[in-house]
């Protein structure tokens, strides 16, 4: 009888085992207790954009509030001067990351220090989590800056400098000059250009998240600068960004809603955010119909269920992203209690394009098809993307598709 109970636990341990491997795959926690780490913080000159960043076990997808505290001597209390929000994402090994972008502009040199708190889905603060110092030191003036004292023009502006391309993820100070009054307070939007919109549900909570429209806006102060004109500037985290184009919109404080970017003293910039490196390789021509831009190899009529290397030929440029499919061309559908459901053996992978002779580059994936039961299959290679985040798919604008016979028993080439 004792055995049995021994057996028993076995079970029961193996269960919770398996229970707890769920749990980590759904929602990238890997512990009961939340901890949080903060990476050092190197010495920056105030003016900087401060990227604060860290490990943590808390939930992919949730969100981290930082405090920044003078902690300088002679500064009498320990006031906060700042802060910003932190996103959490998947990490490579057993912990997940953290990062937060800190416009400085606004803050002196001094000691300071940076409180880590979590945030839970009524926007209340959790207790301290973690908490680090570091050192904003005197800004180093530019000698080759030209000083226009005397020469601030007489029309009020506000000017946004160049921005460009970035990729989702990315911190980027956004900044500026104008000519309104010192301490004048100005009103920034980061605006999406377009009608996209992402629609996810978490796994675990099934909490529904629908992103678009306005992204960002807030509040900014004209400060002081070294070239007889004042300067202004944000911070922006683009993790919760949809890869699109953005407008940047810079005005005075008392403009109308309806008047935004329209009337009143104003700028605007484009700001394109991209959902990842291999959107920089993809030819700004568009490339329609099937087996141009990407070519697959000749593959034989049957294929024995072992090993394989595909390949083909590319016009897309080194490291661009393709993504290849095996799907199963004929796929049973069967009624259960009401329920229809499908079942099929497929695969799917990422591939890069590599260099090659002359225009001609390549590329090629390796197939196991040892799993795969006898039938029919359609080999597709695209420069389709899978969104890491959400997992959708973002279709592209050519592929190439090649069927292809799986038997049982291995393929003899004739003689």
């Amino acid at each position: 009888m004792k055995k049995k109970y021994l057996t028993y636990a076995g079970i029961v341990a193996a269960a919770l085992l398996v229970i707890m491997f769920a749990v980590i795959l759904l929602s990238g926690s890997f512990s009961v207790f939340s901890t949080v780490t903060i990476d050092p913080i190197p010495e920056h000159a105030a003016g900087d954009l401060v990227v604060i960043k860290g490990t943590t076990n808390i939930n992919a997808g949730t969100r981290l509030s930082l405090d920044i505290i003078d902690t300088s001597p002679g500064a009498g209390e320990r006031t906060r001067v700042g802060g910003t929000d932190a996103f959490i994402v998947r990490g490579a090994g057993m912990s997940n990351t953290w990062s937060g972008a800190l416009d400085t502009s606004a803050i002196p040199p001094g000691e300071y220090r940076v409180n880590v708190y979590g945030i839970n889905a009524t926007i209340a603060r959790s207790g301290l989590l973690a908490t680090s110092r570091f050192t904003l030191a005197n800004a180093t003036p530019d000698p080759d800056k030209i000083t226009r004292m005397g020469e601030i023009h007489k029309i009020k502006f506000i000017r946004i400098d160049r921005l460009g391309t970035i990729h989702r993820g990315d911190k980027l100070l956004i900044s500026g000059t104008t000519n309104l009054p010192n301490d004048t307070e100005l009103l920034y939007f980061v605006v999406q250009q377009s009608n996209t919109s992402i629609f996810t549900v978490d796994p675990k909570t099934r909490e529904q998240d629908l992103r678009q429209g306005f992204t960002r806006s807030g509040l900014i102060t004209a400060i002081p600068g070294d070239d007889g004109l004042n300067h202004w500037s944000f911070a922006i985290d683009s993790t919760e960004f949809i890869p699109d184009r953005y407008e940047v919109i810079v005005t005075q404080d008392t403009v109308r809603t309806e008047d935004i970017g329209k009337k009143g003293t104003f700028d605007t910039e484009s700001l394109t955010v991209l959902d990842a490196t291999s959107d920089l390789l993809t030819p700004p021509v568009v490339v329609t119909g099937p087996c141009q831009a990407i070519t697959i190899d000749t593959l034989p009529d049957t294929l024995a269920n072992q090993r394989y290397t595909v390949t083909g030929t590319s016009s897309l440029q080194p490291g661009t992203e393709l993504l290849f499919q095996v799907i199963p061309t004929a796929i049973e559908f069967t009624m259960n209690g009401g329920t229809m459901t499908a079942s099929g053996v497929g695969a799917m992978g990422d591939v890069e394009v590599i260099s090659g002779t002359g225009s001609t580059n390549t590329w090629s994936a390796d197939l196991d098809l040892s799993q795969f039961p006898p039938s029919e299959y359609v080999f597709n290679v695209s420069n389709d993307r899978i969104d890491r985040r959400t997992y959708d798919t973002i279709y592209g604008e050519t592929y190439c598709s090649k069927r292809f016979n799986l038997s049982n028993s291995p393929v003899t080439e004739a003689e």
